[in-house]
């Protein structure tokens, strides 16, 4: 009979450890600086040794579980995608980024010194996107579209006048007639274009506090790597990853 209140002592003792163990583990993640993680160190003794590809891994994972507050590994990441793996799209993201958090930081030179140097890598980082392969073929899309657009204006221009050289001529011909009624011209009604869905069968999502670009691609699609395309449906009203604002409705693709 004395078995049972010890048994049950054990299996409460056991599961108030698990609880303390799990807490303290929560605020010891909370509690830790960046730099001083662990998952940090390893990333920066990977990348010491050349293994890029291994710190960016690293990087990422505790940007991940940082919820993206981890403006170090950012720059870390920026750094990797810029000198290493020829994406300056990817860089100038994760620099955006750690301009964005370490803005939030108290004002101080050495604040200001830190995000004014990043600008400078955002420069070269743009510089470098303009002699990749993908900004020339947009150049050549982009002139293509301005040719297009020249060709069809000048056909329009030339069917209002043919119209309105009909109209005066209807007009000469019986000029006190109230039965004439001269037709409108004709609009061009716009080409859909098929390629995108009509606005009702797309996804939105509303930007919440805090959000990024890079934890709404793991939200919705469950990889944190899809951010691009976000940013791509969404040119119209984000320019780029650090306009991102509390409030915006965005396309999910």
């Amino acid at each position: 009979m004395m078995r049972r209140p010890y048994a049950s002592k054990l299996i409460f003792a056991l599961v108030a450890t698990a609880v303390l163990i799990g807490c303290s583990e929560r605020v010891a993640l909370d509690v830790l600086s960046e730099t001083e993680d662990p998952v940090y160190r390893r990333a920066k003794d990977l990348l010491a040794r050349n293994l890029e590809t291994e710190a960016l891994s690293n990087f990422s994972k505790l940007i991940t579980m940082r919820d993206g507050n981890a403006p170090e590994s950012h720059l870390e990441a920026g750094l990797i995608y810029l000198n290493h793996r020829n994406d300056p799209i990817s860089a100038i993201y994760h620099f955006k980024r750690f301009q964005a958090i370490k803005g939030r930081d108290p004002e101080s030179a050495e604040r200001d010194a830190s995000i004014a140097r990043v600008e400078d890598l955002v420069k070269t980082a743009k510089k470098e996107w303009i002699t990749t392969t993908d900004a020339q073929e947009y150049r050549l899309k982009l002139l293509g579209t301005i040719e297009q657009l020249r060709s069809e204006n000048e056909t329009l221009k030339n069917q209002l006048r043919e119209y309105r050289r009909q109209e005066r001529g209807a007009f000469l011909e019986n000029p006190t007639s109230d039965d004439t009624i001269l037709e409108p011209v004709a609009r061009a009604e716009p080409r859909r274009d098929q390629s995108n869905p009509p606005p009702a069968q797309r996804r939105v999502y509303v930007v919440k506090e805090r959000d990024s670009l890079y934890k709404i691609s793991r939200e919705m699609y469950g990889n944190p790597n899809r951010w691009r395309e976000i940013l791509e449906a969404n040119r119209n009203v984000l320019p780029s990853e650090s306009d991102l604002q509390p409030g915006m409705s965005l396309i999910i693709p």
